[in-house]
């Protein structure tokens, strides 16, 4: 992994990194966070005592200046906080709408470079974009997130773009953040052992790996081209366009869309879009990327997400984008059916299938645990069953059941939770699993047929199987030769 590579020493060893920490924790504390944290029913009582401690101690305690202060602590932290904000503006459920509704604007509306320096970033990428092949340019950004800033301009061809250009010095920003919180985690599991089986500095790793990779615009323009490439018949997901004759490493250009974010829930209205379907086509989507295709968007808050003017869906970020092979997928199509259908002894079988229990674990037990965290979630209101948040829950287990975590679920569940936030903001009577359920039964009996499963392993093992008739000959060699 990216991270692991580029250290070289633990650097939570140094009293440097120690007095770090613990600046960046009281920093956060004083926002007044944990005020919010506690009236969560996440935390046990022990965590709770804690937390109410820590903040009567540090924390403010004016609620209505929590959402300004974490919002002002993590832009001031640098560009990986930021990417942490982003990820809680889609979580009400953690830190109430009041505070989330302020941290969005962490998603597209940060403080924007000057556009002396963007302009300088524009020429050195290529000199002859705006001398010669934009006929307008837009000296004010559209938006400004963590990583990048977002410009438009008319192309001479009368094609209105959208030119996404990297800040200056992110990498080393947001390889530091990264960097950080990847020896944090390396400091828990040296104090703390028994939480190695949550795999936290591997799960670092894999988002520290995506985001970094998000800082070459030419992968993220390669992502878009093959979102595009999968969706190319869906009539109501549209991938803009790629400019690659201008696109570069540090500079992206895409066709422009006109189009309202998918929580602006008041000109959506206005506009006479159907919300519910909306709800349906996004539901669609998420299953079809991560199922069908096993390739999803990994970054989808409200601010990556536009609806146009014929009510199609269209994604405008593509830097950070997930990868699961094919039996991750069916694991995770059976595991979302069985907890779906409250099927507790199934979800312990699949678990077992897969090697993540050990031998001496009790699967009664287990199955009784899962039932114990999974029905007052289950039992909610439809609009407020999460199974992200079940999934988290599941792996609350690990310590105590020995189940092995698996890093390459880390970014889905990540992106589950702000599909699930999203969904919710804009159609709170919905539940996206619900609306799943069938197309997951039905590709999982289509993926699960003997005669498909018989022409895979065929097409893994053919090298093996062309040598048995080299085999068959040396054997009857040895035998001849008796």
């Amino acid at each position: 992994m990216y991270i692991q590579e580029k250290l070289e020493y633990p650097a939570w060893k140094t009293p440097i990194f120690l007095i770090k920490s613990i600046i960046i924790f009281i920093k956060i504390i004083r926002t007044g966070i944990l005020s919010l944290l506690i009236k969560n029913k996440y935390f046990n009582k022990q965590i709770k005592l804690i937390l109410k401690f820590l903040n009567f101690l540090l924390g403010n305690k004016n609620e209505k200046e929590i959402g300004n202060k974490l919002l002002n602590c993590l832009v001031n932290l640098g560009p990986g906080y930021i990417k942490f904000g982003q990820a809680l503006s889609t979580r009400p459920d953690l830190l109430g709408k009041q505070t989330c509704d302020k941290l969005k604007s962490l998603q597209d509306n940060l403080k924007p470079m000057p556009y002396a320096i963007a302009k300088k970033i524009i020429n050195n990428e290529n000199v002859n974009l705006l001398k010669e092949n934009l006929s307008s340019f837009d000296e004010e950004p559209i938006a400004s997130a963590s990583v990048a800033q977002v410009h438009t301009g008319v192309l001479k061809t009368g094609k209105k773009v959208a030119i996404k250009i990297l800040k200056p010095n992110i990498h080393d920003q947001l390889f530091r953040d990264f960097t950080f919180f990847y020896w944090i985690t390396k400091f828990f599991e040296f104090c703390i052992p028994s939480i190695k089986r949550l795999k936290l500095s591997k799960n670092v790793e894999v988002l520290s790996e995506v985001s970094l990779n998000e800082l070459d615009l030419t992968l993220e323009a390669s992502a878009a081209d093959e979102l595009a490439e999968n969706f190319k018949f869906h009539p109501n997901y549209k991938v803009p366009k790629i400019f690659w004759e201008f696109t570069t490493k540090n500079m992206l250009v895409l066709e422009f869309i006109e189009g309202i974010r998918i929580d602006d829930l008041k000109s959506l209205l206005a506009s006479k879009h159907d919300i519910k379907s909306i709800t349906e086509i996004g539901t669609e989507v998420f299953f079809l990327q991560v199922f069908r295709d096993g390739f999803f968007h990994g970054d989808m808050h409200p601010g990556n997400i536009l609806i146009d003017q014929k009510g199609n869906l269209v994604p405008i970020d593509f830097g950070i984008m997930g990868r699961l092979s094919n039996k991750d997928r069916q694991f995770l199509a059976l595991l979302l059916t069985y907890l779906l259908n409250k099927n507790y002894k199934k979800v312990v079988e699949i678990h077992h299938e897969a090697n993540m229990l050990s031998k001496d674990i009790s699967h009664d037990h287990l199955s009784q645990a899962i039932r114990a965290i999974s029905t007052p979630i289950l039992n909610k209101p439809i609009g407020e069953v999460s199974l992200a948040k079940l999934l988290g829950q599941i792996l609350s287990l690990s310590k105590k059941f020995n189940i092995e975590v698996q890093p390459q679920f880390t970014l889905l569940q990540k992106t589950m939770l702000m599909a699930e936030g999203t969904t919710r903001q804009i159609n709170p009577n919905i539940n996206m699993w619900e609306l799943s359920r069938p197309l997951i039964d039905k590709w999982i009996n289509e993926t699960h047929d003997p005669f498909e499963v018989l022409e895979e392993w065929f097409h893994k093992n053919k090298i093996a199987l062309l040598k048995i008739p080299e085999i068959v000959n040396k054997i009857d060699e040895f035998f001849s030769n008796k």
